[in-house]
């Protein structure tokens, strides 16, 4: 049944909707920028942990589109420590430059900051904590890893960007959603819509109300015909006022978590897994390893995370006059965290700039760090290990397509390989 449903996908869709290498990408990443990536980020780490001016700007590109509204004064971080210090001092620097995501997706912890921030994160928290993975792959990891891998492994050959890792991590969120899988596809669509740098603010305003127009009658129907989903799950949840009041959550907060871990959830872990099979498809010898040594999966995926994050880039505000490596950072300043950057800083790393899954694991930034630490970050690590598992279970002696152009990674804020091309058995 499910074969059958996911075969019924647009694949023309799924490609458009998919599309790394496409023209709204680069508009809003600085460029392609395949070359010189790290280099540039190494030069501007070097003359200093902090410089004025956003990572495009300081990498000697025009200030892109998204930062050209921005009226105060901007700053880039680029070494661990900085960086890692700035996630952890909320009070210094918090998340209330992104409130504007209220108007789009409700309120919503990505810009809620001290105790609000703590207690609507504890609403959804148990869901996503270690101890519900299990959970998430019994029901639908596991499944749907399985599906995607049965329609390409008798074909010896795949695109596994659109084959698997797009489609794995939205229709997991879907699926714990209750959301149809024809409706899958039009729930990405429309929340693309939502937070497109270049689309109106009128045009995703009406893309929210779609939104809620596809997930509140869902909402109310998991109130009253509760089922083992997530949608059930924050339903049955209940949130503490500041005034200490515990109520049930609302219609609108469910919704509110929804859209936001829809555009979460199916967006970097579908780019992370392209990025992972991508460095070890270029590491052969590395990816013999891994497929001999399963041990090894873990480190992978954690090396891909640390050496190239496909979010570069967070940021926050300075709620006070602050001095940020030897910069003094003016009370309203924006302060963008460049993770890459801070990702291979060689006074933390051997070699940063060496994709390497046998190098001693240590804590990286690629998920933030502090009270705002992705809420996710467990359910990427689940995905990307259970499909990682499946294909060297699966698609045995796994190389490059070698009728196909070899894929570049590219982007400066959404990062990733268009395409992954290969062969195998």
């Amino acid at each position: 049944m499910l074969l059958e449903e996911i075969s019924r996908l647009d694949p023309d869709k799924i490609r458009t909707l998919f599309d790394t290498g496409g023209e709204y990408r680069r508009a809003i990443s600085g460029g392609d920028y395949v070359e010189d990536f790290h280099t540039d980020l190494r030069r501007a780490r070097e003359s200093g942990p902090v410089h004025e001016g956003c990572v495009e700007e300081v990498l000697g590109l025009p200030r892109p589109e998204y930062a050209q509204r921005w009226t105060e004064p901007a700053f880039s971080a680029f070494d661990y420590a900085t960086v890692n210090a700035v996630f952890r001092d909320d009070e210094t620097f918090n998340s209330q430059i992104l409130r504007g995501t209220f108007a789009t997706f409700g309120p919503n912890i990505l810009g809620m900051d001290g105790a609000e921030h703590a207690r609507h994160r504890a609403v959804v928290q148990p869901s996503f904590g270690r101890a519900a993975m299990r959970w998430w792959t019994d029901r639908w990891i596991a499944g749907i890893t399985d599906t995607l891998l049965r329609r390409v492994e008798g074909r010896g050959r795949a695109e596994l960007n659109l084959d698997l890792c797009a489609l794995l991590p939205l229709l997991t969120i879907t699926g714990s959603f209750g959301v149809r899988m024809a409706e899958s596809l039009r729930l990405r669509e429309v929340i693309e819509r939502m937070i497109g740098a270049d689309v109106p603010r009128e045009d995703k305003l009406a893309a929210s109300a779609e939104a809620a127009d596809m997930l509140l009658p869902l909402i109310a129907h998991r109130r009253e015909n509760p089922r083992d989903d997530l949608i059930s799950r924050l339903v049955r949840e209940r949130v503490r006022d500041e005034d200490g009041t515990l109520r049930a959550v609302t219609d609108e907060e469910v919704l509110a978590f929804a859209r936001l871990i829809l555009t979460a959830g199916s967006g970097t872990t579908w780019r992370q897994l392209g990025i992972t099979l991508w460095a070890l498809l270029n590491n052969p010898d590395q990816l013999g390893a891994v497929r001999r040594d399963r041990s090894l999966v873990r480190a992978a995926i954690e090396e891909s995370l640390r050496w190239e994050v496909t979010d570069p880039t967070f940021f926050r505000m300075a709620t006070r006059d602050a001095l940020l490596g030897g910069v003094r950072i003016p009370a309203g300043s924006r302060v963008a965290l460049c993770l890459t950057a801070a990702n291979h800083d060689p006074s933390r790393w051997d070699a940063p700039d060496a994709f390497d899954v046998f190098r001693p694991l240590r804590p990286h930034l690629s998920f933030a760090g502090g009270p705002h630490v992705c809420l996710g970050m467990h359910l990427a690590r689940a995905e990307m290990t259970v499909a990682l598992n499946a294909i060297l279970d699966r698609l045995p002696d796994l190389r490059w397509d070698p009728d196909e152009p070899r894929p570049v990674l590219m982007g400066l804020q959404m990062r990733g390989p268009a395409r992954l091309p290969v062969v195998f058995g």
